[in-house]
């Protein structure tokens, strides 16, 4: 195989080094920023055009070539470089969204090319060890065709990840579980720790984090070990109403996202809780954690 990795940013470059850790030959890096080229490196990086052009080249017999530019772009990118090219034998082009359609990728589809979708559930936040961060991890393939699953878990199974299926209608709903299970993740965390931060009088919001991070790393390994029924602790899960009261007194003071997120997350822990209480309980603290005050639930102010 001969690969071409358009967009050398934190994803792509940790596939780039997945690539040449596997002992795959990657022909040509593209970048999309004029100025960025630079034929000198191994391998050459190239205006996407250029690199596409490259590995086409290839006496391989097949091509891959992955697209992993922001979502916004990959439309474009695909048209631009499907434009300029002449496909000869096997190609197959790849893009690395959680949530775009194989319909971005139209333009090559209609010049013979195999399109494709792999998309890792992982984060990719710029720190050191990206090149590890494939090893091992869940990438959801999405194809049309037999023979385009068969190649996206073959290249799956080369940079090291585990491969499962995502029918192309679910991609919305599979991006969805992925931005709530880790981006809005890293947000309640970012509201705990300003709350612990508050509570110890600290203008470190840092040391609020490394102070939790024992709490967090726990309830993880319970959720992964136990699932997360068997994994919730605390007042709701106690049945404890009068805890209950108190945290919502508490956050008369703070910021309404945060009441809000409060009384929504604890819905759902009641969900998970509900068949071990009683039915007093349950419908107690349905009712209080379900009453929003008019202020919370009338639209806030513009977050800039």
């Amino acid at each position: 195989m001969a690969h071409c990795v358009i967009g050398p940013g934190r994803l792509g470059s940790a596939l780039l080094a997945a690539l040449n850790a596997s002992g795959q030959s990657v022909v040509a890096v593209g970048v999309r920023c004029a100025g960025s080229e630079d034929r000198a490196s191994s391998p050459p990086f190239l205006d996407s055009t250029s690199a596409v052009a490259a590995t086409l080249a290839t006496g391989a017999a097949t091509k891959v070539l992955w697209l992993t530019v922001p979502d916004d772009a990959i439309a474009a990118v695909a048209g631009q470089t499907a434009m300029a090219s002449q496909p000869r034998g096997r190609v197959a082009v790849v893009h690395c969204s959680g949530l775009c359609d194989l319909n971005t990728l139209e333009p090559w589809r209609r010049v013979g090319a195999e399109v494709l979708s792999l998309h890792p559930l992982q984060t990719f936040a710029g720190s050191e060890g990206e090149a590890q961060r494939l090893n091992g991890i869940p990438i959801a393939v999405t194809a049309v065709s037999a023979t385009a699953r068969q190649l996206g878990e073959q290249l799956v199974n080369i940079i090291g990840g585990q491969a499962f299926l995502v029918p192309e209608s679910a991609k919305p709903l599979y991006h969805l579980a992925a931005t709530v299970a880790s981006n809005l993740f890293v947000a309640l965390q970012s509201q705990a720790s300003e709350l612990l931060r508050q509570a110890v009088n600290s203008a470190d919001l840092e040391q609020a984090v490394q102070l939790l991070s024992p709490l967090l790393a726990t309830s993880l390994r319970n959720i992964v070990e136990r699932g997360p029924q068997a994994a919730l602790t605390g007042p709701v899960a106690r049945g404890d109403v009068g805890t209950v009261r108190a945290h919502l007194s508490l956050l008369e003071r703070q910021p309404a996202r945060v009441q809000l997120t409060y009384r929504a997350l604890s819905l759902q822990a009641l969900s998970l809780a509900a068949p071990r209480l009683d039915n007093e309980a349950v419908q107690t603290l349905r009712r209080i954690l379900d009453s929003s005050p008019d202020h919370l639930t009338a639209p806030g102010p513009e977050i800039t």
